[in-house]
């Protein structure tokens, strides 16, 4: 065997060894189930994989510099071995090479797309707490009618933007689920889905309550000033009563008197 065949066997062995390596190393990332530091780590090893693209492309390019002297050579049988190595070499290198760029697409996509949900979701869970806040204010009962019905008035904002939060409550869920059948983990599994529904619908229907009870405190408001007026507008009318008859027994009174008076002088 000529030095130009042993130069390259050598190169055409270690460019196939250092693609078969990588190949190994990205089976055994190419995983986007688990928990989010597992994950974390599979998406480093593939950036570092796919940082290391040039050091298999130049084994490749010493590869093919040996092959080519071994083209320019006379005998057939050497270059039909030498060209149906390089074509299956640069086969597995393409395909490689294609391998390297899905993986880390796919685990980098998985990875922004668990982040984006967690944000999403703290932002939620905040929203959430906030909302628990306002409602455990006690009311106030000594408020007079155009106070409480304030109050309504903010307890109905306050329940629009519950039903408005229901629709992201509904895309949250759905990325969930999405994102449970990729990494299988349980903070997104459906207990953990159920979980949020339950909490948002708590949330909902205490809002529901407590906007119910100050409805009923103000109606309550308006029909007290309601009997208020009626029984004051009564009690009025019934005092012009007495005074009109106060008058009325003073002018019969006086009458009698006068007619007394007659008598007495006859």
């Amino acid at each position: 065997m000529s030095q130009q065949e042993q130069d390259f066997k050598k190169s055409l062995e270690a460019a196939q060894a250092w693609i078969l390596a990588v190949q190994e190393r990205l089976k055994v990332n190419d995983i986007t189930q688990g928990p989010r530091e597992a994950l974390e780590a599979r998406l480093r090893e593939t950036e570092k994989i796919h940082q290391m693209e040039h050091e298999g492309q130049l084994k490749m390019d010493i590869m093919l510099v040996a092959a080519e002297k071994l083209l320019q050579s006379g005998d057939e049988e050497l270059k039909n071995f030498v060209t149906t190595k390089v074509k299956e070499l640069k086969s597995l290198w393409d395909e490689t090479c294609t391998y390297i760029v899905h993986c880390h697409s796919r685990i980098e996509w998985v990875w922004l797309h668990w982040s984006e949900y967690l944000k999403a979701y703290e932002e939620f869970q905040l929203w959430l707490e906030k909302q628990r806040c306002v409602l455990h204010v006690d009311l106030e009962h000594q408020l007079d009618l155009k106070e409480k019905l304030w109050q309504v008035d903010q307890q109905q904002v306050v329940l629009s933007d519950i039903h408005s939060q229901g629709a992201l409550l509904e895309r949250l869920l759905d990325e969930a689920a999405a994102l449970h059948s990729r990494i299988q983990d349980p903070s997104v599994d459906l207990q953990a889905q159920q979980k949020l529904q339950e909490d948002y619908s708590d949330l909902r229907d205490r809002a529901k309550d407590r906007l119910a009870l100050l409805q009923k405190i103000s109606d309550d408001h308006k029909m007290f000033d309601s009997n208020v007026k009626e029984f004051q507008s009564w009690l009025l009318s019934k005092t012009r009563e007495l005074t009109e008859l106060a008058g009325q027994i003073g002018t019969i009174q006086n009458r009698l008197q006068a007619l007394k008076v007659r008598r007495a002088t006859r």
